[in-house]
């Protein structure tokens, strides 16, 4: 009977989890298109593509080592080792992971800032860039500013893998917004200062520093503070993060390898590709943020204990409920932003520097990207699966594949449609990984419930498509004012009346979600 019980609390557990880092990852998200808004009104086309493209390389290492790679690979081997009870093996590893992670990033910060100029020049060296006097050097510049970003940014996600682990979500999900707040403090009190781009990249390096230092009094609090000790480096337990990382780099970080790639592809159209892509991409990440990387963080460390105790039934269930979950909170999602993206971009950001044809630009990405969200929300979700079970490699092999395929099939969508023919080759690659996932894990661990899962998809559709003609509507009447004061507040009381509809008419198809998640907003 007690049994029964925990099972019944592991689902809720993780919905609890999830709500708590989306809360936070909520605020820094909004923070971050405050952000997003002043860098498209203050800073000129040129200089916005030059700030972009340089923020991305650190970034790049980063979700490659840290929030990424590292994660998936520690998390599950750190709570095996938490539930023997060892504390002189958890030292081990702790300490042993740490003190190798930050020899690693030191030795490619270092790389990065020797040979910035060689790296910019070989991967931005299209059109969009070098047809521009000085925006190369600028970029350069403003590259070896960022790249200190890493060092931090990598201590943090590190710190954050660490607190996730004891499921302590909370500070994780919230620590981002100090980035955000740093930036922002940059780009306003020295808008008006011939040197903006250079201060706007400090702000980076500071805000990052900001979120490690934030985390820093939990770990303390958890008793899971790491040294720096290269004794530990050489420990068996770091050695079997080192075999399920290896792999990992190139499963969870062919994501990332794909925005680099990406950014390439832009940086050889027409200058501003890069900044209008990076819109895009941030409208998606408010959603998938919230959504997808919220419930997969949380899930990990459950999954993990599910297949540590041999319950492939309990797994699978698992996995099952937070799919429909995520699809649940993904579709109508992605419908509002097909619907009224366009309204969106236009509110937040065509001021100053932004122009309407910027924003009819993103808009026409925004929608492809909207299909974009459920293949890389459930690609999120069916990896964690993988990770859980320590099978760092399927996910690997899968991406690789898929990386391949964009980088043959790109050009062709890039001559026919342009920058939106490099967004839709991606979605397709995404949509090629989330079949192939699932296909294997139907075959290794067993199969979802899909006659169960298929009439609640059909109700989330249903439901989503009555809200989305409610969208339409607003869509077509003259409301924006041209004033972000009034214009916001009015969005807001139009996203929030969809909601309303849509959690209406889900309740009447008696959807299970609904009462759920009202019913968890409500406890918090």
């Amino acid at each position: 009977m007690q049994k029964e019980t925990s099972t019944k609390e592991k689902p809720t557990l993780v919905a609890k989890s999830a709500l708590l880092f989306g809360s936070g990852t909520l605020t820094s998200r909004i923070l971050g298109l405050i952000r997003d808004a002043l860098i498209a009104q203050i800073l000129p086309k040129d200089v916005r593509d030059a700030w972009i493209a340089a923020f991305r390389l650190p970034n790049f290492f980063r979700r490659l080592l840290g929030e990424g790679g590292l994660s998936v690979s520690f998390i599950p081997i750190f709570v095996e080792t938490r539930e023997k009870g060892d504390s002189e093996a958890q030292k081990r590893l702790v300490s042993g992971v740490f003190s190798l992670l930050m020899s690693v990033v030191s030795f490619i910060w270092l790389l990065c800032f020797l040979f910035m100029e060689v790296i910019v020049q070989y991967w931005l060296g299209g059109e969009g860039f070098t047809s521009v006097p000085g925006k190369i050097e600028m970029t350069i510049s403003m590259g070896r500013v960022m790249v200190g970003f890493l060092f931090f940014i990598t201590l943090f996600a590190y710190f954050m893998a660490l607190l996730n682990g004891v499921k302590k979500f909370g500070m994780t999900g919230f620590a981002p917004v100090l980035l955000n707040i740093s930036i922002i403090c940059g780009l306003y009190y020295f808008q008006d200062s011939e040197s903006i781009y250079q201060v706007s990249a400090w702000s980076v390096v500071i805000g990052g520093a900001l979120q490690a230092i934030f985390l820093f009094p939990a770990l303390v609090k958890n008793k899971i503070v790491p040294l720096l000790s290269f004794k530990y480096c050489f420990d068996p337990s770091v050695r079997r993060v080192l075999k399920k990382f290896m792999p990992t780099v190139f499963g969870v970080g062919v994501l990332q390898i794909l925005t680099m790639v990406n950014t390439y592809f832009a940086s050889q159209l027409e200058s501003g590709a890069v900044s209008n892509m990076y819109y895009a991409d941030r409208l998606l990440e408010l959603p998938l943020s919230l959504i997808a990387v919220s419930i997969g963080t949380a899930l990990l460390p459950t999954l993990s204990e599910h297949w540590g105790k041999g319950d492939k039934s309990l797994f699978l269930s698992c996995v099952q409920k937070h799919f429909q979950l995520f699809y649940f909170l993904a579709i109508p999602a992605a419908v509002g932003l097909w619907v009224i993206g366009d309204d969106i971009i236009q509110v937040l950001f065509v001021r100053g520097e932004f122009s309407v044809k910027d924003s009819e630009t993103v808009g026409s990405l925004l929608q492809v990207y909207s299909l974009t969200l459920l293949c890389v929300g459930s690609l999120k979700i069916f990896n964690q699966s993988f990770y859980a079970s320590k099978d760092t490699l399927t996910p690997a092999i899968i991406s690789v594949c898929g990386l391949v395929v964009h980088m043959l099939m790109a050009p062709y969508w890039i001559e026919s449609l342009g920058l939106q023919g490099l967004v839709l080759s991606t979605a397709l690659i995404t949509l090629f990984n989330v079949v192939v996932s699932v296909t294997i894990l139907n075959l290794r661990v067993g199969s979802l419930r899909w006659l169960a899962i298929l009439p609640h998809l059909v109700k989330c559709i249903t439901s989503a498509g009555l809200m989305g003609v409610y969208l339409y509507y607003i869509h077509g009447l003259e409301w924006k004012q041209g004033r972000f004061i009034i214009d916001f507040p009015i969005l807001l009381i139009f996203v929030f009346i969809a909601v309303v509809i849509y959690f209406g008419v889900s309740s009447i198809f008696k959807v299970e979600e609904t009462s759920k998640v009202l019913s968890r907003f409500k406890r918090s």
